[in-house]
């Protein structure tokens, strides 16, 4: 048995005639080696270009590229492939048609590029943990979100830190404005705090500043001298430093491990976006990945976001907001939840020239829904069958002599992740039962030994037409048992439809 992870959920969009560029996308230049987020390929102008935040770069390359096991878009075959660049690295990018920008360090930084003088064409979607500002709305820009993530305060768990164990929403204020400039004043460790601040351009930056100036009443915070700017996310200026704090998503907090540490006290959610331009928001390509129908909202692509720190938005249908283009932040959180589910095969051949297989699917949330999909190969050989009772079977017939695997795949409904099982067996053109029992007391029960060489499946013990007995073949053979017999008598072993005589003699007093 084996759990594998195949796509699922909603039906993404086929873009028809997509003709592919003979135009390769440019590496980027020596002294900017590819980093670990970017695209794995070289992407082409059919492809779907995406650029911006450090949030979501880890999120949107397994959705592209698949995770764990669990495939991506790519792994489709939509005609197109998304193209998503990481934030940090510096260099820079040359697109298929030759342009060449500095790579864009940040949600504001990508949302740049889709409108306005830095805007670049080739670049069709923007990542973005915050949500469209003026000039972006007023730019005609649309955001879909499609996760949500949280937002806490981070400290050194490498070295102990001097912070408090919770810092509040009006504490994180003070630090930030100055007002507060040692540990010491809020409970903690005496020493000089260092507080840390993302990147200009940074949608983490954008998110945090807007909560600072919430817990101020409304009023923006001047931010104070002592705060530096770091890349959004890094853990390393934090980790080593006793004094440090900086805001980070709790999503990425996990991928930085037990480096450092979120307090409690201030805590704020978000949704997570892709940004396009308000005239391709129809395009086919986009709404495949993007829209309610899209990739990045089916089943298929949560254990993907969820595999980077976040959770997915549930969908329009059920309540959310995944994949609903907006000019507004998103304030709908509600999730979706899916199900692995597990695919156990068993083939046995219970007659010559035939193949019976069997499908048990099951998950930690009950039965899935569903149908399975039965295939050898590359061919069908059932196509949806029913689960009935948490089983899917068939019977193949006219199946030709020799060693063949065969594949159940799990096609879910709504809340199921897919997955499939393969097994292997052999079919005999003919089928040889052989069948014998020993001399017995009367009213003793009598063994009768049956071995069908390398044959698979029940076989069955018949007194006329009734069946007495039955067992599954082990390496082509069976024991089965005629209860108290009173005298010689003749029994029929039934494989399939083929059968054999045995008979059990009784002996004489």
């Amino acid at each position: 048995m084996k759990a594998s992870k195949t796509l699922s959920g909603p039906v993404v969009a086929v873009v028809a005639a997509v003709v592919a560029s003979s135009v390769a996308f440019g590496a980027t230049p020596a002294s900017a080696a590819q980093e670990a987020y970017d695209p794995t390929f070289t992407p082409v102008a059919a492809d779907l270009i995406g650029v911006g935040s450090d949030t979501t770069e880890i999120s949107m390359h397994y959705v592209a590229e698949g995770f764990d096991g669990f495939p991506g878009f790519n792994d489709g075959d939509a005609g197109f492939r998304i193209a998503s660049f990481q934030a940090g690295g510096g260099g820079q990018l040359t697109f298929p048609q030759g342009t060449t920008i500095d790579r864009p360090n940040g949600s504001g930084a990508g949302k740049s590029r889709l409108y306005g003088d830095n805007n670049v064409a080739e670049v069709d979607f923007a990542r973005s943990s915050s949500a469209l500002n003026t000039n972006e709305v007023n730019a005609g820009l649309q955001a879909f979100p499609f996760a949500v993530d949280g937002l806490k305060l981070a400290v050194s768990n490498t070295v102990p830190s001097h912070a408090p164990a919770t810092i509040s929403a009006a504490d994180m204020v003070k630090i930030y404005d100055g007002t507060v400039t040692d540990w010491s004043q809020l409970g903690g460790t005496a020493g000089t705090i260092k507080p840390l601040i993302p990147q200009a351009g940074s949608g983490t930056r954008s998110f945090f500043v807007a909560q600072l100036k919430t817990a101020n009443n409304g009023v923006d915070v001047a931010l104070a001298g002592s705060v530096t700017e770091v890349q959004e996310h890094d853990p390393a200026p934090i980790q080593g430093d006793a004094n440090a704090v900086a805001p980070f998503s709790t999503g990425r907090a996990k991928a930085a491990g037990s480096a450092i540490k979120l307090t409690e006290g201030f805590a704020a959610n978000r949704a997570l976006y892709n940004v396009v331009r308000g005239a391709d928001l129809a395009r086919a390509d986009i709404q495949a990945v993007f829209g309610p129908d899209g990739f990045i909202c089916s089943d298929a692509a949560a254990p993907l976001i969820e595999g980077s720190g976040f959770l997915q938005l549930a969908r329009e249908a059920n309540g959310g907001a995944c994949g609903v283009a907006t000019q507004a932040a998103t304030s709908n959180f509600k999730t979706n939840e899916v199900s692995e589910t597990t695919t156990d095969l068993t083939a046995t051949s219970p007659s010559a020239g035939k193949v019976t297989l069997t499908a048990t699917v099951g998950s930690t949330a009950g039965a899935p829904t569903g149908t399975v999909t039965f295939t050898e190969g590359e061919d069908v050989v059932a196509d949806e069958v029913p689960i009935v009772a948490g089983q899917a079977r068939v019977t193949l017939s006219a199946v030709e002599a020799g060693s063949h695997t065969y594949t159940a795949t799990l096609n879910p409904g709504e809340g199921f992740l897919a997955s499939s099982d393969d097994a292997t067996v052999v079919v005999s053109d003919e089928v040889v039962i052989k069948a014998k029992a020993k001399t017995v007391k009367k009213g003793k029960n009598a063994k009768v030994k049956v071995t069908i060489a390398g044959a698979e499946g029940e076989v069955s013990l018949l007194k006329g037409t009734k069946e007495i007995d039955s067992s599954m073949l082990k390496s082509g053979k069976a024991t089965l048992v005629a209860k108290k017999v009173k005298k010689t008598t003749k029994y029929t072993v039934a494989f399939g439809d083929q059968t054999t005589k045995v008979t059990v003699k009784v002996k004489k007093k």
